[in-house]
């Protein structure tokens, strides 16, 4: 692969070339065709191994969009291209699924939930280097509510950004994800529980203002159900802290990717 810098521009197929914009590293990207045809790499023994290597690979993409979804609310504060961090936690899933079958193999949480607490959604500005671990995440009893409490949050030394800035708040975010199992029926990768989507809620703090005074942080979120009403599913508790750089009229100004996230516990039952 190479990056083109000349005054060759253009964008789409070239022969055996292809170019496009990456818009995650602001460049144009030029790489040459290659590989076997679409009916070589289906029916050819030589690419059994690549063809459950993709098979797994759509599976894993799947598992990885909800969680990704479900976290939708905190997406301003991810980097860009931290999809692939997602997934490699994913991968680590299906590394754990020693009974199944290369190529079919299933993303059950339950097996690791310490994969999805490690994901770094923002690799530009690691969350653990964000914010000081002074939080704690607490679970009701009948699975409905997650509440948020940091005490005597102090915002001139619990939080870091890389510059000066005027103000910070957090964000809470709850959602159901379905484990992702291979579907003999219809040949496909499928979610076990389908209707997760819309399963997610989410609470945003109001502004604190940078100073050395002590304040009691508590914000909750709940579903309108109690959560595991359906097995194979897992509850992620994602925590966002979001960094306003300066102030018009004591009002604080709002910028993209300005602050961190990370699922900060992972629920299973």
């Amino acid at each position: 692969m190479s990056i083109i810098k000349g005054p060759f521009d253009f964008t789409g197929s070239f022969g055996n070339m292809r170019c496009y914009d990456d818009p995650s590293i602001g460049k144009r990207i030029l790489s040459r065709k290659g590989g076997p045809t679409r009916v070589q790499f289906m029916t050819d023994p030589a690419y059994e191994r690549q063809r459950q290597v993709s098979n797994e690979f759509g599976g894993c993409s799947i598992w990885a969009s909800q969680v990704k979804q479900g976290l939708s609310d905190v997406a301003h504060l991810m980097y860009s291209r931290c999809f692939g961090q997602i997934k490699k936690a994913g991968n680590d899933l299906l590394s754990r699924d020693v009974n199944g079958e290369n190529g079919f193999r299933s993303l059950i949480v339950n097996s690791n939930p310490s994969a999805l607490p490690a994901i770094d959604f923002n690799v530009r500005f690691p969350f653990n280097r964000v914010i000081n671990d002074i939080y704690e995440i607490g679970f009701s009893s009948d699975k409905k509510t997650v509440t948020l409490s940091i005490p005597g949050f102090i915002s001139s030394r619990d939080v870091r950004w890389v510059s000066r800035f005027y103000a910070v708040r957090f964000y809470l975010v709850i959602a159901q994800i379905s484990d992702v199992v291979w579907n003999p029926v219809t040949e496909l990768y499928e979610r076990i529980v389908s209707d997760l989507e819309v399963c997610t809620r989410s609470t945003t703090g109001n502004w604190i203002v940078r100073n050395s005074v002590p304040i009691d942080v508590n914000l909750t979120a709940s579903f309108d159900e109690p959560a595991f009403s359906s097995p194979d599913t897992t509850v992620i508790v994602g925590l966002g802290v979001e960094f306003s750089p300066n102030a018009i009229n004591n009002q604080p100004t709002i910028l993209a990717h300005c602050g961190s996230m990370a699922i900060v516990r992972c629920y299973t039952e």
